[in-house]
């Protein structure tokens, strides 16, 4: 796909496997909001209704700036581009790519041994993933090419074992912090720390940040003109901005100038009072199946409960389940042990590895 960055022609990026009948009705964007000129409409990621954000071009190359100035990139540079390029981060990659006159590859189809050997025939330099993507790497025990000198990692949350063993591997890992609504990146470890554990994340120069009671509110020339929501057949248009700050439900704290992300405010519930990160146990879960070797999907999913509001259950792919609870179970609290564990043939996700909920027909 090539998007005219100059053009002021408007273009909605669809997933190819989006039933017919969404894409059509998606198209529809085009006309109902054509007063907004030079814009890019793009799905929010794993959403479950018809909610769209409008991104102009200025704001896309806005953050791409920033991101090759955090970067040092220049035309010297290769990019390897294993994300799809009608979300946000394959996106960013090419507006990238097109300010600084970088070469890009393409393998969007993840293969995670074509992926190193794409690096290796084409030196690239530059790279990004979603942690699935770092996992399988890890997982297959492939060595960082030389010529690879940052891989931004973004999407969710990077588990530690992960991240620890793809630096062991040679893997120049930068973990981000971003959103589809800032244009991509906000915050990204320091390019000095790539072959190093770090998790301090340096805001980036086209944005400013505050925490309002714990949570990130952002202000960017990168931000969202506004979201297209679906309504009873019917598009509506809502700014979600105030006085040009956006508030996520993120939490985090700037903490010695760098920020500090404390997970999403929509993936916390609660158990019997307790309160209870379910990225932080989709983490250990993602720990577990390194630890245990477990060959084939698990993802944790909440439940609801009569008498504990919410209780921890696991989906899986391979019924060999036992060593993965055991170890699991062995680093969380009681309350956040899993109750039920559930087979099925697939488990929905994203193309970014998000998992889609509700995920499982039981559950409903």
């Amino acid at each position: 796909m090539e998007v005219n960055f100059l053009s002021d022609e408007s273009v909605v990026l669809i997933n190819p496997r989006m039933p017919q009948n969404e894409k059509n009705h998606a198209l529809t964007l085009l006309t109902k909001f054509s007063f907004l000129k030079g814009h890019i409409w793009i799905a929010t990621s794993g959403s479950t209704t018809q909610k769209w954000v409008a991104l102009s071009k200025n704001a896309i190359l806005a953050s791409a700036a920033a991101v090759n100035e955090h970067l040092s990139a220049n035309a010297k540079d290769c990019w390897i581009n294993p994300l799809h390029t009608f979300h946000v981060g394959g996106l960013g990659i090419m507006a990238r790519a097109y300010l600084s006159s970088a070469s890009v590859i393409n393998c969007t189809v993840w293969e995670p041994e074509q992926y190193h050997r794409s690096i290796i025939d084409s030196h690239a330099t530059l790279s990004a993933l979603v942690p699935t993507q770092l996992y399988d790497l890890v997982m297959r025990r492939l060595q960082a090419p030389p010529s690879i000198r940052a891989v931004v990692v973004g999407g969710g949350s990077l588990p530690t074992t992960v991240h620890t063993q793809a630096l062991a591997l040679g893997w120049p890992v930068l973990v981000s912090y971003g959103l589809t609504e800032c244009s991509s990146q906000v915050a990204t470890v320091p390019l000095e720390y790539s072959n190093g554990f770090s998790k301090n994340l340096m805001v980036l120069s086209h944005v400013a940040i505050d925490c309002h009671k714990n949570c990130i509110r952002i202000k960017s020339d990168a931000l969202l003109t506004g979201y297209a929501i679906e309504k009873e057949g019917n598009w509506n248009f809502i700014d979600p901005k105030v006085e040009g700050w956006f508030q996520t439900e993120d939490r985090g704290e700037i903490v010695g100038g760098y920020l500090q992300v404390h997970g999403r405010g929509s993936h916390f519930i609660k158990i019997g009072g307790e309160s209870v990160d379910l990225l932080r146990l989709e983490n250990i879960l993602i720990e577990a199946k390194l630890a245990v070797k477990y060959e084939g999907d698990a993802a944790i999913i909440e439940k609801a409960d009569e008498r504990l509001g919410y209780v921890i259950n696991l989906v899986a792919t391979n019924q060999e389940t036992d060593n993965l609870v055991s170890y699991f179970h062995e680093r969380v609290y009681p309350f956040e042990r899993i109750r039920g564990v559930h087979l099925v043939s697939e488990i929905p996700r994203t193309p970014t590895g998000k998992l889609i909920k509700p995920a499982i027909p039981s559950f409903q």
